[in-house]
């Protein structure tokens, strides 16, 4: 089953890859965190209301990062419109 995925900008620019459907495992107390992943850090927490504060991500800019997930072996679902 593919993963849903949205590549959000950061307000500094950098592009992260947010897994809305994926709580954070590692947190047991914040069901707001989801997790996401980047370049530089991989996998961390990111929390909704922050990732509502991100801009969505052009196909150009998220392409290697798509890359990258799928060479980890993920089947993505993009919804990024």
């Amino acid at each position: 089953m593919p993963t849903k995925v949205k590549f959000l900008k950061e307000i500094g620019g950098n592009v992260l890859a947010y897994f809305p459907q994926l709580r954070y495992a590692r947190n047991g107390y914040r069901n707001d965190l989801k997790t996401c992943y980047a370049h530089i850090g991989q996998h961390s927490a990111c929390a909704s209301e922050y990732a509502k504060k991100c801009v969505p991500a052009t196909p150009e800019e998220y392409n290697d990062l798509k890359n990258e997930l799928i060479s980890l072996g993920y089947t993505l679902n993009i919804l990024n419109k």
